[in-house]
């Protein structure tokens, strides 16, 4: 939605405001916020019935369109069901519970350049991270200055507004000013992610009759990507692009000097790609259980250090909407230690880490 309308405000010369008030996005008292990425009011997360008519009169559009601009869309596939009902202060939580954060943005340059600036929503989403028309991986970051790129930049006639200052006075010593259709995306050659991708865009755009399967497979690598941030390394993306060993083996040294596992937060895109690498093995083998043990044991207590991190980390907040072929491997993560009874009934404490 918001690279359409940056599209018709550059055709007429006009601000993004300007334009939403113009298509009915925007009317008194609504503010700046209601077009912005995220926030509480923003349209991009869905529209009203009434909202959506209003659009559609001042622009042409069938409301269903407009409708296919914002994250209800990918409701029961990439977003969970409770996106509909959230109030609206709980929207971004529930996109979060779905692996997706609103705020971020990956682009193909290419396709930047010939479509004038406009991209489409799913490149706000962990689930779209090659081009498979041009070759390439999306670019999350300026690959000058390395500037992450942020959901709401106009990338049709913007610029990198990267920059360095001095570390005495804090004026700036220098812009990047790269243009964003100029930069330069690495190739991809890995033929597994390119099949994931032709994969996960095929559920992208799942009809009604597959939303359910469409909606256990994305749980289900979320929750085996999460798996392979904690207890995964480099040496388990044999075959993958360099660039995404590179990304994987930097997380992995800034996450082996944490107390308590990995800050999933600070997985940049490309590290969760990495991830779901590893975990499109695991839930698409014959035998997941036995996959994922050949990442870590899991599943025998005295439990290994190295997976203490993730065991706490699942009971406190367990996947939600994996399916059965998965079952086994997160009630083993989970569970604290098998129930030993003793002689006169009463269950035996156990070491529950080595």
């Amino acid at each position: 939605m918001l690279s359409w309308l940056d599209h018709l405000a550059a055709g007429y010369e006009v601000s993004r405001i300007h334009m939403a008030e113009a298509c009915g996005l925007l009317r008194p008292p609504d503010g700046p916020a209601r077009i912005a990425a995220s926030g509480p009011t923003s349209a991009v997360y869905g529209l009203g019935d009434a909202d959506a008519v209003r659009v559609e009169r001042a622009t042409g559009l069938l409301a269903s369109e407009v409708q296919a601009m914002t994250w209800s869309r990918f409701v029961g596939t990439a977003v969970r069901s409770g996106l509909i009902e959230a109030s609206p202060r709980e929207r971004f939580r529930v996109m979060k519970a779905s692996w997706i954060d609103p705020r971020e943005l990956r682009f193909c340059p290419s396709c930047i350049d010939e479509k004038d600036g406009r991209w489409p929503l799913e490149w706000c989403t962990p689930w779209a991270f090659a081009c498979l028309r041009h070759g390439c991986y999306l670019l999350a970051e300026c690959p000058t200055c390395r500037t992450p790129i942020r959901a709401g930049v106009r990338l049709g006639q913007g610029v990198c507004r990267g920059s360095e200052k001095h570390h005495l006075t804090d004026a700036v010593t220098w812009r990047c000013g790269m243009e964003y259709r100029k930069m330069q995306a690495p190739d991809l050659q890995d033929r597994l992610l390119a099949y994931l991708q032709r994969l996960l865009d095929s559920h992208l755009s799942s009809t009604r009759q597959e939303l359910v399967h469409a909606r256990g497979d994305f749980a289900d690598l979320a929750a085996m990507a999460e798996f392979a941030l904690f207890l995964a390394g480099p040496e388990h993306l044999d075959g993958a692009d360099p660039v995404v060993v590179q990304s994987f083996a930097e997380f992995s040294r800034r996450s082996a000097l944490t107390h308590g596992g990995p800050i999933l937060e600070e997985a940049e895109p490309m590290v969760r790609t990495a991830g779901l690498r590893i975990a499109s093995q695991i839930v698409f083998s014959d035998n997941p259980w036995a996959t994922a043990r050949e990442i870590a044991d899991f599943a025998t207590r005295p439990l290994a250090s190295r997976a203490r991190p993730l065991h706490e980390a699942w009971l406190k907040k367990p996947p939600q909407d994996t399916t059965e072929r998965l079952a086994r491997i997160v009630r083993s993560v989970r569970i604290a230690a098998p129930s030993t009874r003793g002689p006169d009934g009463r269950i035996l404490e156990r070491a529950l880490y080595e």
